[in-house]
């Protein structure tokens, strides 16, 4: 029996998308909700492929003609308020690249270098005014983040650092949310393998941030890196693993600093937990399993700490699965498979 889901809706097996690549996919929709899905390719140029009018997907990837020979990891994509899809990634040269659309819907882009000394991966996420933010560790173990300079959004200030000192875990992606009460919080795997967070003061405010503090428990052993989502009340939950279990811990009510004493989600795992918010206000946590296949946890109910046992989807994730959303807010999860193809799960309706 296909595990429990969004009421009306159920998981159907795995479909592929084809391609080849040894780094998770960043998926994001287009103005006109159609999704693309941006990969490092074997080689270090960045593909595309999109979905069509009809909803169904390309037949072939795109190589950006932009974006040859300067991709190292994973890339981050996001949307911004005027519609255009933003795709950023560290390369070969430690360098932090973004992509632009040049306008709404379409495959022509503009490619630039924002920011150097990168030492892992970026995190990429809208401020409260629709400007990105962009977040890495750099080579010198601060985290550091370069952001839109107005809301024309096309232009990119100079790169700031955060301070802090992530040693060697400066090689793993930080993770970021904007919260509800319009404040982007960012998360680092601290030097001690604990999970520390750094916010924005006000809403907007790029240049004026906290103090480091604490999400996970000290000495928590964490692995990997942590990730973020928002619960339906918009406050910020934040996800990692330490040995085989996955832990989360959110804002209290009113949004804050402070973060609740960590919860576990259900499963035996070894990559962290990753959500999406579904369209019935529920959190679906998607795990991978030690035979590296895929699980999902479902929140109980919306906003609470108490998540279902974890249900069995299958397959063969050979690294972090990537939930998305489609056009009529049913979910997609790809992921990189056995064979280094690009996979999804999605779900259909009964």
């Amino acid at each position: 029996m296909a595990p429990s889901t969004t009421p009306g809706l159920v998981w159907a097996s795995p479909f592929g998308l084809g391609g080849g690549t040894t780094f998770n996919p960043a998926v994001v929709p287009n103005a006109d909700d159609r999704l693309s899905v941006f990969v490092r390719g074997n080689g270090p140029d960045l593909y595309v492929k999109s979905q069509k009018r009809d909803w169904s997907w390309e037949a072939n990837w795109t190589r950006i003609a932009g974006a040859i020979g300067n991709v190292a990891g994973t890339p981050a994509a996001v949307r911004g308020p005027d519609g255009i899809v933003n795709v950023v990634w560290r390369g070969p040269d430690d360098g932090v690249w973004a992509l632009r659309q040049n306008v709404i819907n379409s495959s022509g882009y503009v490619v630039s270098r924002i920011a150097s000394d990168a030492a892992s991966d970026p995190a990429a996420v809208l401020n409260a005014d629709g400007r990105v933010s962009v977040f890495y560790n750099g080579t010198d173990r601060a985290l550091w983040h370069v952001h839109q300079t107005d809301v024309d959004y096309a232009s990119w200030d100079p790169a700031e650092s955060l301070g802090g000192d992530t040693l060697a875990n400066n090689v793993l992606a930080p993770a970021a949310a904007l919260g509800g009460d319009g404040r982007v919080q960012v998360f680092v795997h601290g030097a001690n393998d604990e999970v520390w967070g750094i916010s924005e003061k006000d809403p907007d405010s790029t240049d004026n941030w906290t103090n480091y503090f604490p999400v996970s428990a000290r000495n928590a052993g964490v692995v990997g890196s942590p990730t973020a989502v928002t619960d339906a009340d918009r406050r910020i939950r934040v996800f990692w693993r330490a040995g085989t279990t996955g832990f989360h811990a959110v804002q209290p009510a009113g949004y804050g600093t402070s973060y609740t004493t960590p919860g576990t989600t259900q499963g035996t795992i070894v990559e962290a937990p990753v959500a999406i918010l579904a369209m019935d206000g529920r959190l679906e946590v998607f795990v991978v399993a030690t035979d590296r296949s895929l699980y999902v946890c479902e929140q109980k109910q919306p906003d609470t700490d108490a998540f279902a046992d974890a249900a069995p989807l299958g397959g063969h994730v050979a690294g972090l699965p990537v939930p998305a959303r489609y056009h009529d807010n049913r979910l997609l999860v790809p992921h990189r498979g056995s064979d280094n193809g690009i996979w999804a799960y999605q779900q259909i309706f009964t």
